[in-house]
């Protein structure tokens, strides 16, 4: 179940489908390296959500996001991960049926949508003993609200995290300036040649010489 109290409470209106798609990836990948804790800036449409656990603070904070606006017909997807990578959370909600999940790194939610549906993110364990942990939160909606058409839209979301901009992003290396190893080789082997060429001049010439005279 889910225990809120308003100060930590923050609304959370779904993006329609196709803003999933709508970002420059230069951009995005600009601003999660910039992110900081309590910044308003969105990354591929995540919001940056901030956990302090009890061990650390005078009031424990337990985040809660409650859908804004009507989602009733539509399907809903949900989707956080931590950032930087490796800290386990949990989720709960107050849906129906809805059982908390705990030891998350990657959290997916897609079903029915439910109009003012509330959910929590808390710590883990070893997770809890840390400062802070810092959560991507995002939602998503279905644009038709039609049974027949969104039935299997869960199967087809854009459920791309933030973690994949730099997964897909690698460091370009610097271009090579030195020289080229087949051109060093080559002046190598012209030099050597020409050493040889002169040092059998100057041993075999007076053996020549010799014959004639």
């Amino acid at each position: 179940t889910v225990d809120c109290i308003t100060a930590n409470t923050s609304s959370i209106t779904p993006a329609a489908e196709d803003a999933q798609d709508d970002y420059v990836f230069e951009d995005e990948l600009a601003k999660l390296k910039s992110i900081y804790s309590g910044s308003t800036e969105t990354v591929l449409g995540y919001k940056y959500v901030t956990i302090h656990p009890v061990n650390y603070n005078e009031i424990e904070v337990n985040p809660c996001w409650t859908v804004q606006g009507s989602v009733t017909g539509h399907k809903v997807m949900l989707v956080a991960q931590p950032y930087p990578l490796g800290e386990g959370f949990c989720v709960d909600s107050d849906i129906d049926g809805f059982s908390q999940l705990c030891n998350v790194n990657e959290f997916k939610y897609c079903d029915d949508g439910v109009d003012g549906a509330t959910f929590q993110f808390s710590c883990y364990q070893q997770s809890c003993e840390k400062q802070s942990i810092n959560i991507f939160v995002k939602m998503v909606k279905s644009d038709s609200d039609d049974a027949g058409e969104i039935e299997y839209w869960c199967d087809s979301t854009n459920d791309t995290y933030p973690s994949s901009l730099i997964r897909s992003k690698p460091e370009v290396q610097p271009a090579y300036e030195g020289e080229d190893p087949s051109q060093t080789k080559e002046k190598y082997d012209s030099g050597e040649l020409a050493t040889k060429v002169s040092l059998m001049a100057i041993i075999l010439g007076p053996l020549f010489l010799s014959l004639f005279f």
